[in-house]
């Protein structure tokens, strides 16, 4: 056949040579070329691509310098996979960098697969609903189905894609996945036509036509063989009704040491390093062990652990103690179970991980989203500062990233209640706390707004925005409004030309309403009674909402935590997992 151009080629065989950050998405794409298309490539490239695969470093606890993460929970399963096809491939020869056979490498590889899979069917996602990091979940899944020699594991990639496409269905907003996440980045929270998962969708639910981007891992997705996304969840995604989708996914830190009963750091402490807690008082102590048995002092993202690396200290057992004693802001870092509420609705769509860790250190969690149906978001956040200045750890938190702080955010349907105590003692590594809190909030793009001293009406199409504000609030570059103080607090409320008729009398009905600020405290008024306080259960007419959920809790699929199965099921369609004993059944 004729020859491809293969410079871009040449450079990604190049970057996974240097072992730089994020090698790992590029020699996941060198495999599949090998595997799918060789007949196209030329003598000396396939020669090339071998030796990639042959030098590679697979993980942390191989010789030899790098500036990779390896660890997130995306990172994880794409090395492993990485690993597992490169032993499959190379199943005879020598790996020059750890000297071990190719087949040592698969079955190495084949038990850190499985045990991944297990937790994502077992827990859900750790980093939950990302619009980001949900590619680089389905780009190794996809090269499982169609290349292992596994059926086990071939099963279980399927049910892991399922829920990971479902997840994006239920949460699927005209198309674009604009949920609450556990790692979210300022381009993707402002501009919906910017997530990573965009061509996913697309491809897999055709609502928004569009051309791909076919330099994106999802690629790997677009051109897989063997697993189709199942028509109930197609049919999911283009569900325009009015729903409200109940999720649990991930794990606390005070749940851990009960989940996982031993102390290996292939098992406990890489599901601590998924949740990216390295500095938590429940963590520490894996952390160290890991960090030097693995000799990890040279690495960009964890040199600083060498502050703490003090043999009498690890000894004595007194990590945790001196965690507690220094309070540092890295502790923000993991992510923790989320307990997320979205209301979806024809005009709108607001998602909120509710009472997700309030006052605590954040980073790239993104709390809460008001999505119009004009493609507007909002949403606030606490600027925070990064806590380290090198290229590597730079980007979070910051102004729109993440929160300095976590706010205190509890939905109902259309309601949005937050609160930020910012006054928590100060941490260390911690930058300069900011004083203030801030709404992304696109002024230009709205085709009416009305500014009032503590309260906002906002219109864009048939979608109206109220937020009432604890504080008067200045606007900044037509695309914010800030608050000043250490503590504030919030309701926004979100309606539409459906249920209001005009955005006249939605101002007029929002008047009606009765708010009341103190610190920490909020009380509303309008058909209902709510109130809330600092960490306490919202009440709406004196009722408490539980915030505890199970797994699903859905119109399309109901499942406990740690379920034993599931049934997604819409529209005459359905799907159903057994993962007692692993079964998958699609029925049309």
């Amino acid at each position: 056949g004729k020859h491809i151009d293969e410079t871009e080629l040449n450079g990604l065989i190049d970057f996974v040579n240097h072992r730089y950050d994020c090698a790992d998405f590029r020699m996941i794409v060198l495999i599949k070329t090998f595997l799918s298309y060789k007949n196209l490539l030329s003598k000396e490239t396939i020669e090339r691509i071998s030796e990639a695969i042959l030098n590679f470093k697979y993980w942390m606890d191989e010789p030899g310098l790098d500036g990779m993460c390896f660890w997130s929970e995306n990172h994880q399963i794409l090395f492993h996979t990485c690993e597992y096809l490169a032993g499959n491939i190379f199943s005879n020869h020598i790996f020059l960098n750890d000297g071990n056979l190719g087949s040592i490498k698969k079955e190495k590889a084949k038990t850190k697969i499985h045990r991944w899979l297990d937790y994502k069917l077992k827990y859900g996602f750790i980093e939950w609903h990302s619009n980001t990091y949900y590619e680089e979940d389905i780009a190794p899944l996809v090269m499982l189905v169609d290349f292992s020699d596994d059926d086990l594991m071939i099963e279980k990639s399927k049910m892991v894609l399922d829920l990971l496409f479902l997840d994006m269905a239920m949460h699927s907003y005209k198309g674009y996945f604009v949920a609450t996440s556990g790692r979210c980045y300022e381009m993707q929270k402002k501009d919906i036509y910017a997530h990573d998962t965009s061509d996913l969708m697309a491809y897999a639910f055709g609502i928004q036509k569009k051309d791909y981007d076919y330099k994106r891992l999802s690629t790997l997705f677009i051109l897989n063989k063997n697993y189709q996304v199942p028509e109930v969840i197609k049919k999911i995604a283009k569900d325009q009704s009015t729903v409200i989708i109940k999720d649990s996914m991930g794990l606390n830190l005070s749940e851990i040491d009960q989940e996982i009963k031993n102390n290996d750091i292939d098992d406990k402490g890489m599901l601590l390093w998924q949740m990216e807690a390295f500095t938590n008082k429940e963590s520490i102590e894996m952390t160290m062990e890991i960090f030097n048995a693995w000799h990890l002092k040279e690495n960009n993202f964890l040199k600083d652990l060498n502050a703490v690396n003090i043999k009498p200290l690890r000894k004595l057992r007194l990590l945790p103690l001196v965690v507690k004693i220094l309070n540092p802001a890295t502790q923000g870092v993991a992510i923790e179970r989320a307990n997320t509420y979205t209301y979806k609705t024809k005009d709108f769509m607001l998602s909120t991980a509710q009472g997700y860790h309030p006052k605590k250190f954040g980073d790239q969690q993104h709390i809460w989203q008001a999505t119009l149906s004009s493609g507007i978001t909002i949403f606030s956040t606490h600027p925070g500062s990064p806590m380290f200045d090198d290229a590597a750890r730079n980007f979070s938190p910051s102004y729109f990233v993440g929160n300095g702080i976590n706010p205190y955010a509890i939905q109902d349907e259309n309601k949005l209640f937050i609160m930020y105590d910012l006054s928590p003692r100060k941490g260390y590594l911690e930058r300069h706390r900011q004083k203030f809190v801030h709404f992304y909030i696109p002024f230009e793009r709205f085709d009416e707004v009305l500014k009032m001293d503590k309260k906002l009406y906002l219109k864009s199409m048939d979608s109206y925005v109220a937020i009432f504000t604890s504080s008067a609030y200045e606007v900044k570059d037509q695309e914010e409004i800030i608050i000043q103080g250490t503590y504030s607090q919030f309701v926004l409320v979100l309606g539409s030309k459906k249920k209001h008729q005009s955005f006249k009398k939605f101002i007029e009905e929002l008047e009606q309403s009765k708010v009341v600020f103190k610190k920490n405290h909020i009380l509303y008024q309008d058909q209902h009674t709510y109130e809330l306080k600092m960490k306490k259960p919202l009440k709406k007419d004196n009722m408490k909402i539980d915030i505890n959920y199970d797994r699903f809790d859905t119109p399309y699929v109901k499942g406990i935590r740690k379920p034993e199965s599931i049934q997604i099921a819409f529209d005459g369609l359905s799907l159903s997992h057994d993962y007692k004993v692993l079964k998958r059944e699609v029925k049309s």
